[in-house]
């Protein structure tokens, strides 16, 4: 089973087709309690083997993040984060090692200044690398393998260009693995897919149809699900506002919410008629990478 758990919903940064970033959130910012944090891993310890510590926000701007990850590997879990790299120091670089995160991904979208804050606006592009020269540095000083830093580079029509740069600046910096991921936008958004439609998931040029059909079903509702920073228990990471939530594990079990009635009245609904269910529709059900 995998899951995923918000460390914080706050992020500072304005990347437009996110709704963080965009400040259309609904539901409220904060950061997830550490005692709460435990007993979500307590219950689903017996099942769980991948953990994701990101859903909206981010996770680096909790104040102990470093304990979040190092709870983790007590229970043997693969672990994974997505970072914007601003809050990494050489000593929480140094934490997130020693505490045996598994999977590292840096959000770099652009190889200069200008083209990375397009998206990533209030962004620092130098910043970022010394984020990842500090991980770099720490796995090599501590001599692990661990985490695995991924660059992440998200293409949109300003940055399809940059392919061989990003490719350069990946191996410069020393990083395990790029990953070109198609970009997701939205109706509130202000980016534009790329002219290459395979390094887009939508069909049209504005960015508003998907490529491939959406069927009624979906894999990982029978697999995973996520959990907010204030226990809202979600069926997925689209489900940015947890509007489908199947309730919130401070009042029940993470057990009971699985097997309640929202959770599969909302498993039902796909069967039925996903394409009836908004936050479905700009979901391609995984990602594409080039």
């Amino acid at each position: 089973m995998a899951f995923a758990i918000e460390p914080t919903s706050i992020c500072n940064l304005r990347c437009p087709e996110c709704p963080t970033g965009a400040n259309l959130l609904k539901r409220p910012r904060g950061i997830i309690d550490l005692e709460q944090y435990s007993k979500t891993l307590k219950q689903l310890s017996s099942h769980l083997m991948y953990l994701n510590l990101y859903i909206q926000g981010e996770p680096m701007m909790h104040p102990q993040f470093g304990k979040i990850v190092q709870e983790a590997h007590q229970f043997n879990l693969y672990t994974s984060t997505s970072t914007n790299g601003h809050f990494l120091t050489p000593v929480i670089a140094k934490q997130i090692v020693v505490g045996k995160l598994t999977r590292l991904i840096f959000s770099v979208d652009g190889t200069n200044q200008k083209s990375y804050s397009t998206y990533r606006i209030g962004g620092d592009f130098e910043r970022v690398k010394k984020g990842i020269e500090y991980v770099i540095k720490a796995k090599s000083d501590l001599r692990t393998s661990y985490p695995i830093v991924i660059m992440q580079f998200l293409v949109f029509k300003h940055n399809e260009h940059e392919l061989p740069a990003i490719k350069q600046l990946a191996k410069t910096l020393k990083v395990d693995k790029l990953e070109i991921k198609t970009a997701q936008l939205n109706d509130f958004g202000t980016m534009q897919p790329p002219q290459n439609k395979k390094l887009s998931r939508y069909a049209d040029a504005i960015g508003t149809t998907l490529k491939h059909k959406t069927h009624n079903r979906c894999w990982r509702q029978w697999h995973s699900a996520t959990i907010t920073w204030d226990g809202q228990f979600a069926p997925c990471c689209y489900d940015k506002d947890a509007e489908h939530a199947f309730g919130n594990t401070r009042d029940s079990t993470i057990n009971t919410l699985w097997f309640g009635k929202k959770s599969i009245d909302f498993k039902k609904s796909i069967f039925l008629d996903r394409s009836a269910i908004t936050m479905c529709k700009n979901c391609p059900e995984g990602r594409t990478l080039f």
